[in-house]
């Protein structure tokens, strides 16, 4: 029965999609032409610059049209219409909890992501919506949206390019870049929210309208003939998602360099610094997270395709939490990367990449003392084109050696076959791994409230092993694309808690161990319909069959089935605009770990709308309401947003 509904399923939302009236004409110029909008530029799926169309691999673009027009103020909110991505118990502030978010089955927070900024492997902390012991959270907002210029979402095993974590796919925030003229771009926003639930102590929320605000700045252009600059801030604050009402802000600065050396060499030089802080003066909770980042890229042409490219970069994290529950916390933790990529053409179908990198990731923590890890990797990869382009393949390996969880080989296969100019399948086999975090092997006792959780520095890394086949069609045009894909997963050596059957100062005591697997498959598919040149459509849909293969128990936090929509308008001749948006999620296992937790949430589902309007050049005011209906998330053992009600104002001179 399982397999009969992973086939009806998406053969009835195209069956569904097919009828829709298609009223309107494709986009014309003044002539009666057709228009042809430029492809985007991809590079995360191949580390090679690809037309997005062309990319063998599933890769999913995020513009910053898209982000502007949206109702999302964080990067979650942005995810949350891609297919396969759960962040629907993900409140959309700054700060809040993100440990319940899951893709394709699993969970964010655990690595099971990779998430990169600018193509690097970035520790987010605990101010992008984490909730682990200080200096070992892991999530997506990392960077404001407003100050993104596109987001590059590559789906399934990516270690054979980026090694570990890159289990369920490859997440790359690009941040804004000068551009060839002057600019000048600002705003801000204000609104209110509500706060309903209760936190997994089953405190429930006091004062629940609370406030919030943005403001950026982005300058940039030409500095000289061959330079250009930008520097870009961001703050925003909020009070939170907690019980009581907290001071939580975050500043975001951000500078970059592009210089053109000579004829053949580019530079890219930039830097970024963070910081974070909450607070509830009356309880005596502080944290505070600072987070500067360094990187340079140099790109050099040896000769007509043949291109070698350096990339190193510094990450540090610096935390200081004062927690009257948890007690105080600090952290240092730190990433230094340098990598060096050859790609060019050989022969005369093929396009190799090939590249080595050096990781080194230090934590100093108030539970993990000078924990020290080191990576050596080397990958290759061969894009062999054949048949006039039609049919393009891409076999790769990658080779990692960490000084303390030894040597993993994970190769992959990718496919793509094009049947028409708007038809295309899609196909991919590939081996993931995810290394077991120094929180889990190397700290010292944790105390959980109602346990303790003791590390196990004998785990091994987790393995995966994923295939997934899909099918993009378009018709009339390109005025309607419909896509589909079909992805199974075995995960073997899962992490999970174990009972000691220990007891350490009248608590039981729990530890971690490889004990679990998983078998994770579903369909995801989405449609896209001008149904004129002023409206569109978007709809996604995703099912997810995601279980313990020990226990054939549902894994947490994961719906198996999701259901995602958005109508937007925009009225170029009258310079307004609008979309509303509809998100459903049905019901989701919770973690048995609190007290006050149910067995699972309840269905979910809530409703956006927002509607912009150009008063001037260069000016935007946005009004925007976010869970219009004020859905109560019933079940889950978080405080979440409800009502979200927000203005803005953008300036572009």
């Amino acid at each position: 029965m399982k397999i009969l509904h992973l086939i009806m399923v998406p053969a009835m939302v195209f069956a569904s999609l097919m009828v829709f009236p298609m009223s309107g004409q494709a986009e014309t110029d003044m002539n009666g032409k057709k228009l042809l909008k430029m492809e985007e530029i991809v590079v995360t799926g191949t580390k090679t610059d690809k037309l997005l169309g062309e990319v063998p691999v599933e890769t999913i673009l995020i513009t910053r049209q898209e982000i502007e027009d949206s109702n999302a103020e964080s990067v979650s909110a942005l995810l949350r219409q891609i297919p396969g991505f759960n962040f629907s118990q993900q409140s959309d502030l700054t700060g809040s909890m993100g440990y319940k978010n899951t893709v394709r089955g699993l969970n964010v927070e655990a690595r099971y992501l990779l998430v990169l900024v600018d193509g690097q492997r970035v520790f987010s902390g605990y101010h992008s919506g984490g909730m682990s012991s200080a200096g070992f959270s892991h999530n997506v907002n990392v960077v404001p949206v407003t100050l993104i210029e596109r987001i590059e979402i590559v789906k399934g095993p990516g270690s054979a390019l980026y090694g570990s974590d890159a289990v369920v796919g490859v997440l790359n925030i690009i941040t804004r870049r000068p551009s060839e003229e002057t600019q000048v771009i600002a705003g801000g926003g204000y609104g209110t929210y509500d706060v309903g639930g209760m936190d997994y102590l089953g405190t429930k929320p006091k004062d629940k309208s609370r406030y919030r605000y943005d403001a950026y700045a982005v300058v940039g252009g030409p500095i000289s003939k061959k330079v250009k600059g930008m520097v870009s801030f961001s703050h925003e604050a909020n009070e939170g998602t907690h019980a009581a009402l907290y001071d939580i802000y975050r500043n975001y600065v951000h500078g970059r360099l592009e210089i053109e050396a000579t004829d053949n060499l580019v530079l890219n030089a930039g830097a970024e610094y963070t910081v974070w802080e909450e607070e509830d003066e009356s309880s005596g909770d502080n944290k505070k997270e600072t987070v500067p980042r360094l990187y340079l890229n140099a790109d050099y042409r040896i000769a007509p395709r043949h291109n070698l490219r350096f990339k190193a970069y510094y990450q540090n994290l610096d935390a200081d939490f004062r927690d009257p529950l948890y007690g105080d916390q600090k952290a240092d933790v730190s990433y230094s990367d340098a990598e060096i990529q050859y790609t060019g053409s050989v022969f005369k179908n093929h396009l190799v990449t090939a590249g080595v990198e050096y990781l080194r990731e230090s934590f100093d923590t108030g539970i993990v003392v000078d924990k020290k890890t080191s990576t050596t990797s080397a990958y290759v990869q061969d894009e062999w084109s054949l048949m006039n382009g039609r049919l393009v393949m891409i076999p790769g390996i990658r080779f990692d050696d960490n000084d303390v969880y030894g040597q993993e080989w994970n190769p992959k296969f990718s496919a793509m076959f094009a049947f028409g100019e708007d038809s295309k399948i899609r196909a991919s086999v590939g081996r993931s791994f995810k290394a077991p975090s120094a929180l889990i092997t190397s700290a010292e006792p944790i105390n959980h409230i109602v346990q303790w959780v003791f590390a196990n520095p004998d785990l091994k890394p987790e393995k995966s092993v994923t295939w997934q086949i899909g099918l993009e069609q378009g018709f009339f045009d390109r005025r309607l694309r419909l896509s589909t894909t079909y992805y199974h997963t075995s995960v073997r050596d899962m992490i999970n808690y174990a009972a000691t059957g220990d007891t350490w100062l009248g608590l039981p005591v729990l530890t971690h161990e490889n004990m679990d697997e998983a078998t994770i498959q579903g369909i995801e598919a989405s449609a896209d319909l001008s149904i004129t040149g002023e409206l569109g459509l978007h709809l996604n849909y995703a099912y997810t069959d995601a279980r313990n293969s020990m226990t054939d128990e549902r894994l947490i936090d994961t719906p198996e089935h999701s259901f995602n929509a958005m109508l937007d308008y925009s009225d170029s001749a009258h310079d307004w605009g609008g979309a509303i948006t509809f998100g459903y999620s049905s019901d989701q296992r919770n973690l048995m770990f609190a007290p006050t937790a149910s067995p699972k949430t309840e269905p979910f589902t809530s409703v956006g709308v927002n509607v912009w309007k150009e008063v001037m050049d260069g000016c935007r005011l946005t009004a925007q309401v976010d869970n219009l209906f004020d859905e109560e998330l019933k079940g889950s053992d978080t405080i979440y947003a409800g009502r979200s009600i927000m203005a803005r104002l953008d300036l572009e001179l």
